[in-house]
């Protein structure tokens, strides 16, 4: 009798060498192992050692396993960009916290114009304080790119494993989200609308989805004929989900 089977090293072991089972892939196991270890990291909260597994799964070169490992892993870069984005809006949130209403600042110059011995003070002052907003801001920027880093990852997963699993629709809604977080509202909805298609039962998961995103892409419409920059846009929205 064979108990304590706990892994897929164990398996292998018990297939080839107890059972005398000749012909597996000693690269399925690799695979396998480490997928299974990607998918406890992903359910642990443990973000970036699940995406190393799956990284170390493809690798194995174990084709059979491709999509759903690129599934997985695109499911927690996703995860990856939304603690990113947590991070983004306290960074957002310490950068508008550091700079001053605009009244404050017309009454500091308007006390240098009146009283010039205390402006050089002041000025230092204002100095200063640009320098830390500036860094704060840098901050903001090192956030928002590490956000969108990981949504590229995501959406470059994703996308590819609607190529290798076309007939499982949870690639189609993967690269989806993916898209409708990158703002790539109208090829997100032909996304999700395949995966209806796909599995109809869907649909009414999916409608009211499509339904936000075209609101969205007639406020990003509107927001760029009123001369919104699309960085300007892109942190907007970014940082408000």
């Amino acid at each position: 009798e064979i108990t304590n089977v706990d892994s897929v090293d164990k398996v292998y072991r018990i297939l080839t060498k107890y059972m005398g089972i000749k012909g597996i892939d000693p690269s399925a196991r690799e695979c396998l192992k480490y997928t299974y270890k990607g998918n406890a990291h992903l359910e642990k909260g443990e973000i970036s050692s699940a995406i190393e597994s799956y990284d170390k799964a493809i690798q194995t070169n174990y084709t059979e396993q491709e999509g759903i490992i690129l599934l997985m892993r695109a499911t927690a870069y996703l995860r990856r960009a939304f603690n990113h984005q947590s991070a983004l809006r306290d960074a957002v949130s310490d950068l508008a916290a550091s700079v001053p209403e605009s009244h404050k600042i017309t009454t500091l110059y308007s006390i240098a114009a009146q009283h010039p011995s205390l402006s050089k003070d002041i000025f230092k002052r204002v100095l200063s304080d640009c320098k830390v907003q500036d860094s704060k801001f840098q901050q903001t920027k090192y956030r928002h790119g590490l956000y969108e880093y990981s949504l590229l990852h995501a959406a470059q997963d994703s996308l590819r494993a609607t190529e290798l699993l076309p007939d499982y629709a949870k690639t189609w809604l993967r690269a989806g989200d993916s898209l409708a977080e990158l703002r790539k509202l109208k090829e997100s909805v032909q996304y999700y609308e395949r995966a209806v298609l796909v599995d109809p039962s869907l649909e009414d998961t999916v409608a009211p989805i499509i339904e936000r995103l075209q609101e969205s892409q007639e406020f990003l419409n509107e927001a760029r004929a009123n001369g919104w920059s699309e960085d300007t846009l892109r942190l907007a929205l970014d940082v408000a989900g």
